[in-house]
């Protein structure tokens, strides 16, 4: 079950509904039986796995908190991330592995939807209780639900224990201001989705794909890709929080304007924000954070940034990217620090902007390319004399349905940018009534361009 398709448009407002009418009690288990139905929507038997992760941490977290020597603690842990991290190893890299080896058919394990952000979830709780940071939860019901809550359970926001399992307990319904704050997410969200990544999809598809784009071509399709991956991920995480706030649950935001940040440190503290807290409380803060000299903390947050790399899929080119940031990140802090030492040094302004958005643009080439041969080959192609006639070409013979849709899509594209900018996930702003019926308008459009051009796009993070 997807969040821009019909079969949710009907499944959110009817466990809603139930929600409401049932007692407190026992509006947990609406929402529990609801993220499982949810779940089992891609396939029934994967099911199993969340289950197995469910029970596998529920138990270590009892564990941990019963047994009374730190020795003791720390070998329960230290087993029972081996036992996550193996699963989520298992499923997600032993494609690329066997590949290499050349032991089996890469397409014999199906990866599961989702299995990053529960698995992760998992760990922090884990963690958290170890270190004393958090009570053991004794009921089971309530850490399924926190693990499998279906609004974040497939791309995130990866929430901690100790802020979504006390809304769950307490099991408040949503009232004026929730249902207002969580259709205007769902509007902008899917405003995002459609109109931004959907009309995105389609020119970036193109060009990436072809044999020999244009230079021209490339920039153009790497700019829109920027725009695309950002719509479509903030714009599902739009959607999970209006979704979790008609349920009267509130979720972290995830995004918070990350084009506009004026260094790439900014950047991560704007960007997929629950990923980046995660790995600076349970990855780069253990090995020393910025504690332990530079070389350290610099040695320490390359480490992170190809680990996160490798969280999102098993291709050396997402590794490649992860690395590309460690490098722009240590690279700033080595000017931050050249910076304070220089008489009279300037501070970041449009120039530090427009640096932080081409780095990161370059780097989605990576991202984007799906292998490391085929992203060298667009860079190549990238920094080659360019011939504008045939880039401009290229890109309108991947219009859909003609080239009236690329006029369309800049428009569009211009009031994507404008609303993503003014809006961010800020749910109290509230909107004047001209707004609300021109995103309306726009979402109802750009659903009559998919059904006209046939483009069907999922959500990107989905894969992940």
């Amino acid at each position: 079950m997807i969040f821009d398709s019909l079969v949710y448009v009907c499944f959110l407002p009817l466990t809603v509904l139930v929600q409401r009418l049932t007692t407190r009690r026992l509006r947990w288990m609406v929402l529990l039986a609801a993220s499982l139905v949810f779940y089992a929507w891609w396939n029934v038997f994967l099911t199993a796995l969340i289950v197995l992760v469910t029970l596998l941490s529920y138990g270590a977290g009892l564990l941990v908190e019963k047994t009374g020597s730190k020795a003791g603690k720390r070998w329960i842990l230290l087993l029972t991330l081996t036992c996550l991290l193996g699963i989520l190893g298992y499923f997600k890299y032993f494609n690329m592995l066997a590949e290499l080896i050349h032991v089996m058919n890469p397409a014999e394990i199906l990866l599961p939807v989702g299995i990053s952000f529960y698995t992760f979830q998992a760990i922090s709780y884990v963690v958290d209780v170890y270190r004393g940071e958090l009570p053991a939860q004794r009921h089971l019901g309530y850490y399924g639900l926190y693990l499998s809550f279906f609004p974040q359970l497939v791309a995130g926001p990866i929430e901690r224990a100790g802020s979504l399992i006390p809304q769950l307990q307490r099991g408040t319904l949503a009232d004026r201001t929730d249902i207002r704050a969580g259709v205007r997410l769902l509007l902008t969200g899917y405003f995002r989705k459609i109109i931004g990544a959907d009309l995105a999809a389609p020119f970036v598809n193109a060009v990436y794909g072809m044999q020999s784009p244009d230079g021209s071509a490339v920039a153009a399709a790497t700019v829109l890709f920027a725009l695309q991956i950002y719509c479509d991920f903030s714009g599902y995480s739009e959607i999970a929080a209006g979704s979790a706030r008609l349920l009267g649950i509130r979720l972290m935001p995830n995004f918070c304007r990350p084009y506009a940040a004026s260094n790439i440190r900014d950047f991560w503290r704007r960007w997929h924000i629950s990923l980046t807290v995660w790995f600076t409380d349970y990855v780069y803060i253990p090995l020393g954070g910025n504690r332990r000299g530079l070389l350290r903390q610099m040695a320490a947050a390359s480490l992170v940034f190809a680990l996160c790399g490798l969280w999102h899929g098993a291709q050396w080119s997402f590794v490649i990217w992860g690395v590309l940031h460690g490098v722009y990140l240590n690279i700033h802090t080595l000017w931050r620090r050249y910076r304070r030492n220089a008489p009279g040094g300037r501070g970041e302004g449009l120039w530090g902007r427009l640096l932080t958005l081409a780095a990161v643009d370059f780097a989605w080439i990576f991202f984007r390319a799906g292998s490391v041969s085929r992203a060298f080959h667009l860079i190549d192609c990238l920094v080659t004399p360019w011939h504008l006639t045939r880039g401009v070409s290229q890109l309108m013979t991947a219009a859909p349905r003609g080239t009236s849709w690329l006029v369309l899509f800049g428009l569009f594209s211009a009031v994507t940018l404008t609303v993503a900018g003014l809006l961010g996930q800020q749910e109290e702003r509230k909107l004047p009534p001209a707004a609300w019926a021109g995103l309306l308008l726009a979402v109802l459009m750009g659903i009559l361009i998919r059904m006209d051009s046939g483009m069907v796009n999922a959500f990107i993070y989905f894969q992940f």
